[in-house]
């Protein structure tokens, strides 16, 4: 089968490995003159990537054991976490070069245009000329704003993304651990970040549902970090209403908004979706069925995030508090976020009044 993939980020990429690998005459179109760059992402990941098989050492930057929560009013709790933090540019880079040496053949500065009938216009930016693709089938990995998407009538009109501003620091870090923190005051209904690249350099940014970018430049003043380099992307909130299959055209990862809306992670649950799209590929199965695992994990994030999103800072400090207790601090040790089902669960077990925050869902 000939395939067409828009996007050569580490889900397009990664989706193009797989398929190529087992026999499909794959290409991949991306627009930027270099893949990674900018860099739009933390790139911290849960110990849940290791189910992918790769190897860490060509992009690891940092690991950690360590997550410390920092409440509105000071409260720190500490949980024990093993995490990775890569680096973004040689990540996506290392999972393009799988794809290539499984034999897919990839466009730098080939920007998807537009759909004429069955074929696709690529724009070749380098030579200023236009390219007709037609594929067996087309890939639509293109990010939160797929224009793909949108050629092909999939992109869902209520669809939200968030703006996520980030920026590397130099300060004095400690360096086995990274801090989340939370309240109206620094990153209004959502949250911020220190994740240290090593004692000395950290990435630290914010979500926030209104001014991003003023709050993100007090918080840097707060904390007298210096500025090594800006970063901001955009990240999508997951929509169950978003159709992921039109015809011959598939979204996979941002394209799709497959991130996690509770921390507005996406590179997991798009891996995950890259294999499970190969898979029925491959052996004739039922896509939008082998996806409602993954489709219920999503749509359990989003309500976690629908709750979290309610919360004031009073609240904060009570569900710190909560997790603080021995008991739940073990449960939160024991399941990553990746998979909010048994966290969820055990943790209501050991500590019913987390029921009180059940109120936001009304």
């Amino acid at each position: 089968m000939e395939i067409a993939i828009i996007g050569a980020g580490p889900v397009g990429s990664y989706a193009g490995y797989l398929l190529a690998k087992t026999g499909h005459k794959v290409s991949i179109y991306e627009k930027k003159s270099t893949i990674g760059l900018p860099i739009q992402c933390t790139g911290l990941l849960t110990a849940d990537f290791e189910q992918f098989n790769l190897p860490l050492e060509p992009f690891l930057v940092n690991t950690f054991s360590k997550l410390e929560i920092n409440s509105p009013k000071g409260h720190k709790q500490e949980l024990k976490q093993k995490e990775y933090l890569v680096c973004r540019k040689k990540f996506d880079q290392y999972l393009a070069s799988l794809a290539a040496s499984a034999g897919a053949k990839i466009y730098l500065n080939h920007a998807f245009l537009r759909k004429e009938g069955q074929q696709m216009v690529i724009k070749d930016s380098k030579k200023g000329k236009e390219v007709l693709v037609k594929p067996d089938l087309i890939i639509a990995a293109d990010g939160p704003l797929s224009e793909t998407a949108k050629a092909f009538g999939l992109y869902h009109p209520l669809r939200k993304n968030y703006l996520g501003i980030q920026a590397v620091v130099e300060g004095t870090f400690e360096q086995e651990k990274y801090y989340t923190y939370f309240g109206e005051h620094t990153c209004p209904g959502m949250w911020a970040w220190v994740v240290p690249e090593s004692s000395t350099r950290a990435r630290v940014g914010l979500f926030s549902l209104k001014e991003p970018r003023n709050y993100f430049n007090r918080w840097l003043k707060i904390n007298h970090f210096k500025l090594i380099e800006m970063q901001a992307g955009l990240v999508p909130q997951y929509h169950p209403q978003q159709k992921v299959k039109k015809g011959n055209c598939y979204l996979l990862g941002d394209a799709a908004g497959f991130v996690k809306a509770s921390t507005l992670g996406g590179i997991i649950p798009g891996m995950k979706q890259a294999e499970i799209l190969v898979d029925c590929l491959n052996h004739g199965k039922t896509y939008e069925k082998e996806l409602r695992p993954l489709v219920r994990k999503l749509k359990l994030h989003l309500t976690v995030r629908k709750i979290l999103t309610k919360f004031s800072d009073q609240d904060w400090d009570r569900l710190i508090a909560y997790v603080a207790q021995p008991k739940v601090q073990a449960v939160f040790e024991k399941y990553t976020r990746e998979n909010p089902v048994p966290l969820l669960i055990w943790a209501l077990l050991k500590e019913p009044r987390f029921l009180y925050f059940g109120k936001y869902l009304i």
